[in-house]
C-alpha cells in the first residue's frame, strides 16, 4: 500500500468512501434522523461538499492510501499556521479495506505532514457514536480534550 499526494481523479472515490465510511456516524445524518430530510439535499449531498472543501482549501494536505491503483482511503488535513495547529476534518477508509490498520497510517501520514509544516499540535474530532474514531484516535497519541453537544431545530 502506497499513501500519495490527492490528485483531482481521486475526488468521486473520496466522495464514496466519505458516504460509506460515515454512514452511521455523520452529524448532519443524526440531525436528518431527527428532524427530518431539511431543504433539497439530504446527509449524504451535505457531507460529500466537506471533501470539496477540503480539496479546495488545502489540495496539498489530502492524502490518498491506494493499492494497485485502487483508492482504499483518505485523510484530509487543515493547517492554522497563526495558532500552529493541524487539523484533521475528514479520514475515511473503504469498507472492504477495513481492519489492515490504513487509517492509522493515513493519520501517521497526516502528523507527520503537520510536523514538516511547523505545526505544534493537530486536532481530531469524532461522534460518540463512532467507537473505531473513540479507539482509533486516543491509539495514535490523541487525548480527550474536550465534548461538544450538537442542537438542531427545524426552522
Amino acid at each position: 500500500m502506497l499513501i500519495r499526494s490527492y490528485q483531482s481523479s481521486d475526488l468521486d472515490e473520496l466522495k464514496r468512501i466519505t458516504i460509506e465510511g460515515f454512514d452511521g456516524t455523520a452529524i448532519d445524518q443524526n440531525v436528518e434522523r431527527a428532524l427530518g430530510i431539511l431543504g433539497d439535499h439530504d446527509w449524504r449531498w451535505r457531507k460529500v461538499r466537506h471533501v470539496d472543501e477540503d480539496v479546495e482549501a488545502n489540495p496539498t494536505g489530502v492524502f490518498v492510501a491506494e493499492d494497485d491503483g485502487k483508492v482504499l482511503g483518505y485523510v484530509s488535513t487543515r493547517l492554522d499556521r497563526e495558532s500552529a495547529k493541524g487539523r484533521i476534518p475528514n479520514l475515511a477508509v473503504d469498507k472492504a479495506a477495513r481492519g489492515r490498520g490504513i487509517g492509522r497510517r493515513l493519520i501517521e501520514h497526516a502528523l507527520d505532514y503537520f510536523r514538516r509544516e511547523g505545526m505544534v499540535f493537530a486536532m481530531i474530532e469524532t461522534m460518540t457514536n463512532n467507537p473505531v474514531g473513540q479507539h482509533l484516535y486516543p491509539s495514535c497519541g490523541f487525548v480527550e480534550a474536550g465534548r461538544q453537544i450538537h442542537y438542531a431545530i427545524r426552522l
